[in-house]
């Protein structure tokens, strides 16, 4: 078992690295959704999907 991770090192540390870079991203648009903020980045104002992004001022809630 050891033999294995030590040949696989390179491919393991990767891995790994790829893996907690994209929980980071991932957690980080779950974290913008909550807080309110859109998707694409730019403004709201004549977006066609605003009501998708921002649900609550659909109902006229704010």
């Amino acid at each position: 078992m050891l033999a294995y991770i030590a040949s696989h090192m390179g491919y393991i540390v990767v891995t790994l690295a790829l893996v907690l870079g994209v929980a980071a991203i991932i957690m980080g648009l779950v974290r913008d959704r909550k807080s309110g903020k859109g998707g694409c980045g730019c403004g709201c104002k004549g977006c066609a999907n605003a009501p998708y992004c921002h649900p609550a001022s659909r109902t006229g809630r704010s």
